[in-house]
């Protein structure tokens, strides 16, 4: 597969989609079938729908995701450290 259509595969859903994966789901489509409309895996829409039906949202859920390990200020102080020397290997910016 080429890269491009693979890294179409694990696109987010925009706000359009959601809605449409609703809209679609309460005009009585099956998962399959709107799933092939959105160019989605069914699996997707049943998620959309039940996070829907339990909660009415069609938002990500905020805090999801890996936790930052840095500070903003630590990655201000980060970047100026590797434009002044961009030779520098991480483990050798570290040590500083």
């Amino acid at each position: 597969m080429p890269p491009r259509q693979n890294r179409n595969k694990f696109k987010q859903l925009t706000e359009f989609e959601r809605g449409s994966i609703i809209g679609l789901r309460e005009g009585g489509f099956s998962y399959h079938a709107i799933g092939a409309c959105v160019q989605r895996n069914s699996s997707t829409v049943m998620r959309v729908w039940k996070q829907w039906t339990d909660e009415h949202l069609t938002t990500r859920k905020t805090g999801s995701g890996r936790r930052k390990v840095t500070s903003a200020r630590d990655d201000r102080h980060l970047l100026r450290m590797t434009v002044n020397d961009r030779t520098a290997s991480s483990r050798h910016l570290a040590a500083r």
